[in-house]
Formats: structure tokens, sequence, C-alpha cells
């Protein structure tokens, strides 16, 4: 059997489930799928220091040509789809301990599968951990979506925005950088070439990423707040390419990253207007 076809399997499972918990919740589904993007966003922040900067484990789906390429479209699977989706259904359904506990040790019995046909492995990592996280994230889960249906924090809804915001930020990030290579912000953390354009990338989108929910929350009605972000993350990153830290397939490819800020605050603005009205007023 082909490396990719449990990948493939889980990633349409967890399409489906994602897909029957909203028409089972039509009238909560922009609130799921926000929250499910929110989950990704966390996960995506614990995949990047657990998996990335610590190397915990590697995935192996063969898929892309870069091995390392590989192991994140692998990561991609479980940490945007199937363990952010289980958990949004787990929390929208309200499901009681027994579905949670049979919910995590399918998990556990997925990823001694996953071992046993080779298709993913352990550097330091046991599978102990995996439970031990999974039930701190469902906790921490059922939680925020109380204060997130609540809307009575701040700061439970700029958090919110800002892992909303990293879950895109950070994948439209690999898509351009990683697979298409159309630039390369590397920093030297390793030998391998592809991991040191990930790590770069990663944190400078962080930035990015921190300084649009910045804008997005706080001066979501000013235009000329959002134009002087633009106008700083662009010279940023023409300092980066002068400097030789930025480098670019071609010189017009500058206008990426620029087209990258302007599709996530606007994305941003438009969750942010409809889904936290709450302190909108409050924020200003």
């Amino acid at each position: 059997m082909p490396n990719w076809v449990p990948f493939l399997s889980i990633s349409i499972i967890s399409v489906i489930l994602l897909g029957y918990t909203i028409m089972r919740n039509r009238e909560k589904s922009p609130q799921i799928i926000l929250f499910w993007l929110f989950i990704s966003g966390l996960c995506y922040f614990f995949e990047f220091i657990v998996f990335i900067i610590l190397e915990s484990y590697e995935y192996n789906p063969d898929i892309l040509a870069n091995e390392y390429n590989d192991s994140i479209a692998g990561s991609i699977t479980s940490q945007a789809l199937a363990v952010p989706v289980a958990i949004t259904s787990l929390v929208v359904f309200h499901l009681n301990t027994r579905w949670t506990l049979f919910i995590i040790g399918l998990f556990y019995m997925i990823e001694t599968l996953f071992l046993h046909l080779n298709i993913y492995e352990h550097n330091w990592w046991k599978s102990f951990y995996t439970i031990i996280f999974l039930i701190l994230a469902v906790i921490l889960s059922r939680i925020w979506w109380r204060f997130l249906h609540e809307q009575r924090s701040q700061y439970v809804n700029f958090a919110t925005l800002f892992f909303v915001m990293m879950a895109l930020s950070e994948t439209a990030g690999w898509i351009f950088s990683g697979l298409l290579g159309l630039y390369s912000l590397p920093i030297p953390f390793s030998s391998v070439e592809m991991k040191n354009n990930i790590i770069g990338n990663g944190i400078y989108l962080l930035f990015a990423t921190y300084l649009y929910s910045l804008i997005i929350y706080f001066r979501s009605r000013e235009l000329p707040f959002t134009i002087m972000s633009l106008v700083f993350l662009l010279t940023i990153e023409i300092l980066m390419v002068n400097q030789g830290i930025l480098t670019l397939k071609d010189s017009y490819y500058i206008f990426i990253l620029p087209a990258v800020h302007i599709t996530m605050i606007q994305a941003g603005k438009y969750i942010y207007h409809r889904h936290f009205r709450a302190f909108q007023t409050a924020s200003q």
C-alpha cells in the first residue's frame, strides 16, 4: 500500500466529519469554522516548536519529492485536519468523557499503526506524550469554546483572531515558499536547507501575523494604519532582499509577500467584523 493512502484517508474522514459537524449545527457554522482554524493555529504553533525546532518525530507520506517538505505535508494532515477537526467536533457536540477517551484512544491506535507501517517515526517523542497533550487540548478547547461563545474577554477574542490568522498565513507561506519556491527566507539553524527556510519563513510570518492582528483588532476601520503596516512590512522585505536574507526566484516575486499581507488583513477584517462584534467599541 502506498504511504500516502493512510494520510489521504484521514484527510477525507476529517473533511467529512467537519462538514457533518457544520451541517448539524448550521446556526453556528461560522463559529465552528472559526474555532477549527483557531485550534489549527494552536496546533501549528505547537508543531513549530516540537516537530520543527525540537525534531520530535517525522512523517513519510511519500507525496513530495523533497523529503522535508514531504514530512511537513504529513504534519499538515495531522495538525490542520485530523486533530483540530476531532477536537472541534468533541466540543461542539458536547460529547461526554467516554466519547473523549474513545477518540483519544483512537488517535493512539492510529499513531501506533502509522509507526508499524513506517510512514511515521519517533525521534525522542513517545505515544504517551500524544495522549497527555490531547487531553490537555480537549480541556483547553472546552473552556475556550465557552469563553468565545460568551465573548466576555478581549484577550480571548484577540488570541482567537491571532491563531486563526496564523493558521492561514503560515499555510500560505509554506505553499509559496516551501512548495512553489517563489521565495526563500532561511536562517542558519541546521544542515537541512528546507528546514532553515521553514523556520525563517515561520518566524517572519509569526511576526507579520501579530502585526495583522493588532491592526485588525484595534485599528480595523482606520485605513492609514493598514497602509502604514503594509509599507512597513514591504520596507523590511526590501531590506532583507538587499542584504541577501530574503531571496526571490524572480525579482518581481517581491510582491508575493505583500499580496499575502493584504489578503490576510482583508480576511481578518471580515472575520473580525462578523464574529467579534461584542468588543469592537471597547477595543477602539
